[in-house]
């Protein structure tokens, strides 16, 4: 009888019947080395009523855990839900981007919006008074002419169609200034003192 018991008991050790325990591995949950965070690195001046595409490189997201959602908030409303911006901006627009990672965790950043006014063409009746751009279909040049009323320096800004800064130069008079641009369609921004004119050229 001895000799039973003892085998019923070894067979219940060996198949781990007998004080025995259940072992559930749980994995916990990611944790990211660095904490979530966007910044804006978009900063240029944009001119009012033309398209503009904000993509990965108008902003920086680091840390968190990837992969990240996005959220475009224009004017308090929801106009993205991609990594990338299409928008027109307008004087006065609010723009802002959050960001959440894989954990919940978020972050926004603000824009900065610097957007020109796209005016008419100068009123020839009193053209000596605004400063000209012209002409509207070029090659390589492109005329400045700022009237003599115009004091100070002139701030020369080009734009591609997507609202990006191509070239910067500043002006002291009238000028004829070589742009050696590819085809396409661009915005240029004359500023001095009080008064800012942009203009569309088309480059053939």
């Amino acid at each position: 009888m001895k000799n039973i018991y003892l085998i019923i008991l070894s067979t219940l050790i060996l198949c781990g019947n007998l004080f025995g325990q259940t072992v559930v591995r749980m994995n916990m949950p990611q944790q990211a080395d660095n904490k979530l965070n966007i910044v804006s690195l978009f900063d240029d001046e944009i001119p009012e009523g033309i398209p503009v595409i904000l993509g990965v490189m108008g902003y920086n997201v680091n840390g968190g855990i990837m992969p990240y959602s996005f959220e475009w908030k224009l004017n308090g409303q929801t106009a993205s839900t991609n990594d990338i911006l299409t928008f027109t901006p307008n004087k006065g627009d609010n723009l802002s981007l959050n960001v959440k990672d894989d954990a919940g965790c978020l972050a926004s950043t603000s824009f900065n919006l610097k957007v020109a006014r796209l005016d008419p063409p100068p009123d020839l009746n009193n053209i000596e008074q605004n400063i000209e751009i012209y002409p509207t279909v070029v090659s390589n040049y492109v005329n400045v002419k700022i009237p003599e009323s115009k004091n100070g320096k002139t701030t020369i800004k080009i734009f591609d169609i997507g609202g990006e800064l191509i070239k910067s130069k500043q002006i002291s008079e009238s000028k004829t200034i070589n742009i050696k641009l590819n085809p396409g369609v661009y915005f240029i921004s004359a500023e001095v003192n009080s008064t800012h004119v942009v203009r569309k050229i088309i480059v053939k």
